[in-house]
């Protein structure tokens, strides 16, 4: 059953239709629920119907940021975003990362983008090094593509985290290129076993240190003849280790034939949200290091 002098949009991907219809100057459009079929619709049907509207287009650009929470990167910008009509700008948060939206309405993308770029350009000099991408798809394609253009490869040993960096790197076309591989060093003897970190060293120091961490990006880094070696170990939760350690305590080193740097996150929250941030701080360790900001 469909309104009456309604515009019909057929479903190219199910059965459901959909619509649009104008009432007291108003437009409703009307689409199936199920996501697949409803984009689908969305970019075949409704964005025509749309554009049939207006002669303005809408575009944006993603400002990805990691290393500052929500509220305070919209307090170093809230004087900026209160004083924009168009362009707009709009924070958004995702898993340990926040995402800037800059909208434009204009005549052609050309018209918008140039409305954009001033704004464009004082945001990445507002908030620096911790804007690591705009128009990316995520923190690991930044590093990814960043890896391709050094020519540098990658290796990682993971113990909190349990393959997640991997996987998230594996996530990307063409990783292969730069990433050798990793080893999931769960326990104590794997630790030892499969990143060359020495019994002695976790007796001394205990799994969870900043030295076992150094141990096992080393270690993977020679096993895999990589340039730059990842080691993260921490304590995911619920329960704390036998050390008595809090959940979120974490340690993610970063070597290579030169450099050795160890850093402790401030993770905190669920068991899964401490993995999440720990991978992230590993990805944006790498990121810095290859464009030249690792402190």
């Amino acid at each position: 059953m469909l309104p009456d002098d309604c515009v019909i949009f057929d479903n190219r991907v199910g059965t459901a239709r959909g619509c649009a219809f104008e009432a007291d100057g108003k437009h409703i459009l009307m689409l199936p629920g199920p996501p697949r079929e409803c984009r689908e619709m969305l970019k075949s049907c409704v964005e025509p119907y749309l554009r049939k509207l207006s002669e303005a287009e809408i575009h944006s650009h993603n400002i990805h940021i990691f290393g500052l929470g929500e509220s305070a990167v919209e307090d170093k910008l809230r004087p900026l975003m209160e004083s924009m009509l168009n362009p707009t700008l709009a924070p958004y948060a995702k898993d340990g990362e926040v995402m800037l939206r800059l909208t434009a309405k204009a005549t052609s993308k050309q018209e918008a983008d140039e409305m954009m770029a001033p704004v464009l350009a004082q945001v990445c000099d507002v908030l620096g090094d911790i804007v690591y991408g705009v128009d990316t798809d995520s923190l690991e394609n930044t590093v990814i593509g960043l890896l391709i253009k050094h020519g540098s490869t990658l290796a990682t040993a993971e113990s909190c985290t349990g393959g997640l960096l991997s996987k998230r790197l594996t996530d990307i076309p063409g990783a292969s290129k730069v990433y050798l591989g990793g080893v999931v060093a769960y326990s104590e003897l794997s630790k030892t076993k499969l990143s060359g970190v020495s019994p002695e060293l976790i007796s001394e120091f205990g799994a969870v240190s900043s030295e076992v961490a150094l141990a096992m990006a080393d270690g993977v880094r020679l096993k895999l003849d990589a340039d730059i070696g990842i080691g993260i170990t921490g304590i995911a939760g619920p329960d704390s280790d036998s050390s008595g350690q809090e959940p979120g305590t974490v340690f993610i080193a970063l070597t290579t034939k030169d450099i050795s740097i160890c850093k402790q996150p401030r993770l905190f929250h669920d068991r899964e949200r401490i993995r999440i941030g720990a991978a992230s701080n590993a990805l944006d360790m790498v990121r810095r290091l290859l464009t030249e900001q690792l402190l």
